[in-house]
């Protein structure tokens, strides 16, 4: 199990590490159950929720978390949440990412528990080593362009209301933001 460790008022789960520095190899979830048919292993974010007190959005932390967390060697989660009321207010993540070979990203979690379930978001950062136009080009055909400011566009696509992919220009480089919301009641 990852270590935790509260620091100005915010739960740090480090996985599989002390002071920030993880191990290499630590996963970011639990082994494959070796029994056929048996429940998909947790993330360390949704161990981590589980342990705040989550439980009305722990199912969403946890599907979320397990497609974000794909392929990651291991993972280092911080957390802020009501310790009053860890079950009736938001619940906000931010996760780091290591997959290997100079490839890394953070991801952004946050659920607000509702009456009629639970309303998400979700925010994926990253970077790639190419021009964003060249990241728009090869990921994203057929989604609008819409300039924000300069060297900032975001991308929308017909039938994705709740879907964004933003590109932020930089030197030698491209950050892409995908961001999707889910309300409670699926709106």
């Amino acid at each position: 199990m990852a270590g935790v460790v509260v620091l100005a008022g915010a739960l740090v789960v480090l996985a599989g590490g002390v002071c920030g520095q993880p191990l290499p190899g630590t996963p970011a979830q639990a082994p494959a159950p070796a029994v056929p048919g048996a429940v998909e292993p947790e993330t360390v974010l949704a161990a981590a929720a589980r342990q705040a007190g989550v439980r009305r959005c722990l199912a969403a932390v946890g599907v979320v978390s397990s497609r974000a967390f794909a392929g990651a060697g291991h993972a280092d989660v911080v957390l802020d949440w009501d310790r009053q009321d860890p079950d009736g207010a938001p619940f906000f993540s931010l996760t780091g990412l290591d997959f290997g070979a100079d490839s890394s990203a953070l991801f952004s979690l946050t659920t607000v528990p509702q009456v009629a379930g639970c309303t998400v978001l979700a925010e994926r950062i990253s970077s790639a080593p190419l021009p964003c136009r060249e990241v728009a080009r090869s990921e994203l055909a057929g989604w609008r362009a819409n300039g924000l400011v300069r060297a900032v566009t975001v991308y929308t696509q017909a039938g994705h209301a709740r879907e964004t992919v933003t590109l932020v220009d930089t030197r030698g480089a491209c950050v892409i933001v995908r961001r999707q919301v889910r309300y409670a009641g699926g709106g």
